[in-house]
This record gives structure tokens, sequence and C-alpha cells, in this order.
């Protein structure tokens, strides 16, 4: 194999170098044949200040593609190591010289594009002539999908139109601009209309549409630094039958593991013309999935589950992924804040509050001694104000217990909102996770009390 010099183009502003890599002999480069790279550099058509340079580095990077580049170049030669190397070109094996150092070779006896090498050994010739293309070993072309490199795609639907995109591989001994700007691409779309599709000069992508569901691929047949190579696609699954209506229920997203409680979710709501043959579960952590409902274990306050879904299918080859709400637990015997009084009457703010930092949540446990054995309120309330001082446009308040939800915007400040409680009994009465979080500017702190 063929690696050619580009020697003495220094009038082009580059420096020497070699216009491809690969194993065997390097060879000068031949005025009869290879005019088209004079031509590119003398008129600016192709700038291939980067491929000499990349190939320059791999070639200092291997002391025997150095050695033939010297050689080739008349170079002189200078070799240190403990390995005797001895030059083809010469019968006298002249000073001994090692392969561990890099070898140094002089450019300025470089002559003009075309030159001969004085080696006394013929260049070997293995492939056809085409300088005007790097040598990029099989299955180094690139890849192809479906979608774009910004927004690849693994699903669609009937008869959408997809682009389906060819990402050309531009690493270590991958093609170079010049290369890519003169591809050609021949896509094949089995199953698709159109099923082919002939490319135009440097087109990367080419769009195909599917009347009938399933997984489907496509082949990418692109031609480039001399040489053809067939990319098959990554699949695609087209929908067919839609499916509709699915949710994610957290049946329990706050478990306490001081009851030994999990974190559970439930698929629910799902519909299909077709049939529906079932679900899959996706979670970062273990998980026992069966059918509708998901078990994730805690093990201590504060344990989150993330990355919760289910993959729902049906026999139409239909596909549908929903994301599910993240589980945090809680540990009933390690509040993140108490809120607690004794007597008759609820306290005033003043009195008793707590406050609850922006940006995360905060898990309070209510506890009351109430005296008056005789009177007692049909209901407490924890209420919460977000200070104006401490506010910036676009806050949001969100109090979850028990299974409810209360939630509050406001431009600059939030008043006095909270959620009931319930009922309260004579004697002892504990409310366990009334959860609050609050969004705002960093820093920021809400004051939650007591409230009817």
């Amino acid at each position: 194999m063929k690696r050619k010099l580009l020697i003495g183009i220094s009038s082009f502003g580059l420096a020497a170098g070699f216009w491809a890599c690969g194993e065997g002999q390097i060879e000068p480069m031949n005025p009869d044949t290879d005019e088209y790279v004079q031509a590119m550099l003398q008129n600016n058509a192709i700038d291939f200040t980067t491929q000499i340079a990349d190939a320059k580095q791999m070639c200092n990077e291997d002391i025997a593609c150095m050695n033939e580049m010297a050689k080739a170049n008349n170079g002189a030669i200078q070799i240190e190591s403990s390995e005797t190397i001895v030059p083809e070109s010469s019968s006298d094996p002249g000073p001994q010289m090692s392969s561990s150092s890099r070898t140094m070779f002089s450019v300025s006896s470089m002559g003009p594009i075309g030159g001969r090498s004085s080696s006394s050994e013929a260049p070997v010739s293995s492939a056809p002539e085409s300088s005007s293309s790097v040598f990029v070993p099989a299955g180094q072309f690139g890849t192809c999908f479906a979608g774009t490199s910004a927004a690849p795609k693994k699903t669609a639907e009937l008869n959408e139109k997809v682009t389906w995109t060819f990402k050309p591989n531009t690493a270590g001994s991958g093609l170079k601009t010049a290369d890519i700007l003169s591809l050609k691409i021949n896509w094949s779309f089995p199953a698709g209309t159109p099923e082919t599709v002939a490319g135009a000069v440097a087109a990367t992508t080419a769009q195909t549409a599917y009347a009938v569901s399933g997984t489907k691929t496509a082949i990418a047949s692109v031609t480039a630094a001399g040489a053809t190579q067939d990319i098959t696609c990554d699949p695609l699954r087209v929908n067919g039958q839609k499916i509709e209506g699915c949710k994610c229920l957290p049946t329990n997203i706050r478990p306490d593991v001081a009851e030994g409680e999990s974190a559970t979710w439930t698929a629910s709501g799902c519909t299909s013309k077709a049939n529906i043959t079932g679900y899959k579960w996706t979670v970062a952590t273990a998980v026992d999935a069966t059918g509708l409902v998901a078990t994730a274990p805690v093990a201590a306050k504060n344990d989150p589950v993330t990355g919760v879904s289910f993959t729902v299918e049906n026999d139409d080859s239909t596909s549908v992924t929903v994301q599910c709400e993240d589980a945090l637990a809680q540990d009933s015997r390690i509040p993140d804040y108490e809120l607690s009084f004794e007597g008759t009457n609820i306290p005033s703010s003043n009195l008793v509050s707590q406050d609850i930092p922006f940006n995360k949540e905060a898990c309070i446990q209510v506890s009351f001694d109430w005296q008056n054995s005789g009177w007692q309120p049909n209901n407490i309330s924890i209420l919460c104000d977000v200070q104006a001082a401490n506010a910036s446009p676009g806050l949001t308040l969100s109090i979850d217990y028990n299974g409810q939800t209360k939630s509050y915007k406001g431009d600059y400040n939030i008043s006095n909102s909270g959620i009931a409680l319930g009922a309260v009994k004579a004697g002892q009465n504990t409310m366990k996770d009334v959860c609050v979080t609050v969004t705002g500017k960093e820093g920021g702190t809400a004051k939650c009390f007591f409230g009817n």
C-alpha cells in the first residue's frame, strides 16, 4: 500500500508532508498521474493544510513511516536507539540506527512536485492511482440513522416523512473535508416511498415515508475517497395504531422508611385499537415491575428514585414511553422541620413559624397538644408567606399532604396560602410529612405557620 509525498510545496504556503497514511512504502508524487493535486493547490481549490498536518503527525508517531519518508526525500536520517535499522536503499548497512527514538529528516533537499526518490528500491504499486483521495479503511466512512444529528429519531408515525442522515467520520483516518465535499450517497429504503434516492454531491440526508408499521432501516451506499461503502443505518420503529391516554400515577413517591414503605407507580389509561401486548418499566435503581405496577425500595431518608418510566406496546408495532415523577424517601422519625405548640388556641405566625429555603423540598412534621377538651377546631392548616423582600418574579409554592397538592404562583409574593391538615382532636395531634417546595431567587425563604 502506497503513501504519497507532497514534495516541495512551500510555494503554496504549506510545509512539506505526505498525502496519505497507511502501511507500506512511501512513493513520490507522479507528474503523469498526480497533476490533479498540483492543479488543486495552484488554484487554491482545496486546502490541504489539515490533511498534511494530520498525516505528518501520524508519521511522526511511527518510526518506520518516518524512515520511509526520509528515504523517499533523500534526506538525512538520524536515529538513536538499541535496535539496529539498516536503510533499505543501500547495500551498505552504514552506521547503526535504532527504532526507539523518532527519525529526523531534512526537507531542504526536496524537489518539485513529482520529484523522484533517490532510493534504489522501486516504488510498490498496490492500488489504482487516486491522488485526490485519502485512503479510508473499511468501516470508517461514518454512521447512519433516522432524524438529524441534533435530533436523532427512534420512532416515527405512519406516512410521516422521515429524514435519514449520514454522519461522516472525520476522526483519525476518517474522511477529510475534500472527501466530504465530493462524496455521493445512493440511498436504499426497503418498504419506503420512495424506495431509492440518488443523492446530490455532498448531500448527507434523504427522505422517505412508510405506509406499513414495523422496524425499518436504510442503507447508505457512500462513495468517497475513491471507494464505496454500504452502511446499514440504525433501526427505526414505525408505529401503527396509536396508543393513547397513558399516565404514570405516582401512587407513593414519598415512601416512609420508618414504616418500611417502598416507592410505587402505576401505569394507567392506555388504550389502542390494536391489542396492547405489555408494559416494560425502566428505573435507575432496583425495581420490581409486574404489569401495571412498579415498586422501588428505599433504605434511608432522602434516598432518590429517578429516571422511572414505562414503555407500552401493541401488536401493531406501536411503542409509547411515559415518564414518571421522581420519588424521594422520607423518614417520619427524622423530619426536616417541626412545627409544634400546646394550648387551647392556634398560635399566630409571630409566635410559631418555620422558615423553608427556596428550591429545596422540605417536609414538616406537625405536632401539638390541644388542651381544650370541650372544643376543637374543625380544621387546622399550614400556611406560608413568601415575603416580597425575599422574592423575585416567577415564584411558585407547592404544598403536599396526604395525597393532596396545593399549588400557588405569584409575580413578587405569595401570602397566606397553604393546605388543610384536618380536624383537631383533644390531646396529642401529629400530622407527618407536610412537604413544602418553593421556587424563586436562590437564598430566599418562605415562612410557614399554623392557620385555620
